[in-house]
Parts: structure tokens; C-alpha cells; sequence
């Protein structure tokens, strides 16, 4: 049995997840494709580059136990590109303090892992470029997955279940099991 992340190694985990979403977020990657779709059907380029800013300022907060001040960052009023570094700066920052983790923290900094490593991918399909995340990061994607499956899937936040082929990778099978097809 594989023993826990030690919250070290779930910081590291969120680092690595936070700044594979921002290099994604690029001006090479992203300009000019601000309308397109994403697999996350409701969410077209923007909207989901929007959504993820709201993700990481709320879990920067989260990891403070602090909630989050009127007026902070969660629309985009200027590209992501300019957006993003300082915002995952913070993020980074926030939950690379032990007690960050602590309590519900735990919860939290693997909700916000998910977010970044699924619609980092939904970002990736959407703007054409590749999308790798390791295989630890994929784990507590997951593992957030599992806990709060039953409820995205009745508020919509998860798809049905897809089939994932029986040699997926451990990303496809995540991406499976929140409604995605991946490959």
C-alpha cells in the first residue's frame, strides 16, 4: 500500500502543477484563441483561463484559511500571460507552508492539484498543444476526484464516467473518470 503524501510533497505536487498550467498559458500558445472550445464543454478559452484564475486565487486564500477579499483577482482583465505568474507566485508561496496542510488542507490543496492538472489538460486540447503531468500529481488529482465525484456529477462539474482502454495511462483514466475522452 502506498502511503500518503507528506504535505512536502504535496506542495511539491501543486508547484509542478501550477507552473505546467502557466507555461501553458503563454502569448505564443494562446493568442487569438480566446473563443475557441475546450473539452470542458461550457467553458471556451477564456472562460476556462477565467475559471482557473478564480481557482487559484480562492486555494491561495484557502491555504491561509482566509476568505477571499472583494476586489481580488478572479476575472480576467488582461491576458493570461500577464495574469497568471504573479497570481501562481502566490499560490505556490501559500501552500508551500506545512500548515497549509493541515486540517482541511489537505482536501483543498488536492482540489486545486485536480483543477490544474484537468483543465490544464482541457486548456492543452483546446489551444493544440501536448499535456504531461507525473504521475504523483496525477494521483492526488485523483485521489481529489474520488472524494467529490458524487456530488460534480450531480452539479455538473464531472461528465458521466467514460470507458478508459484497459492500457491508459493514469491521466487517462483521471480524465475518464471526470467525463473526458482522452487520446
Amino acid at each position: 500500500m502506498l502511503s500518503e503524501p507528506t504535505p512536502v510533497e504535496l506542495a511539491d505536487q501543486l508547484t509542478r502543477a501550477a507552473r505546467g498550467l502557466q507555461a501553458l498559458a503563454t502569448e505564443r500558445d494562446l493568442a487569438g484563441k480566446r473563443g475557441r472550445p475546450t473539452p470542458c464543454g461550457r467553458l471556451d478559452v477564456h472562460r476556462l483561463c477565467e475559471h482557473l484564475l478564480a481557482t487559484m486565487v480562492r486555494s491561495t486564500y484557502a491555504a491561509a484559511r482566509k476568505p477571499v477579499p472583494q476586489g481580488a483577482p478572479v476575472t480576467l482583465t488582461d491576458a493570461p500571460w500577464r495574469v497568471y505568474p504573479p497570481v501562481v507566485d502566490r499560490l505556490v508561496a501559500a501552500w508551500s507552508k506545512p500548515a497549509a496542510w493541515e486540517g482541511d488542507g489537505v482536501a483543498e490543496g488536492g482540489l486545486t492539484v485536480l483543477e490544474l492538472t484537468v483543465h490544464g489538460w482541457d486548456l492543452a486540447q483546446a489551444t493544440g498543444q501536448g499535456f504531461k503531468a507525473a504521475d504523483d500529481v496525477v494521483a492526488t488529482a485523483a485521489a481529489a476526484a474520488e472524494r467529490i465525484a458524487p456530488r460534480a456529477r450531480v452539479d455538473g462539474r464531472f461528465g458521466p464516467e467514460r470507458p478508459a482502454p484497459a492500457d491508459a495511462t493514469a491521466l487517462e483514466r483521471l480524465l475518464a473518470f471526470t467525463g473526458r475522452r482522452a487520446g
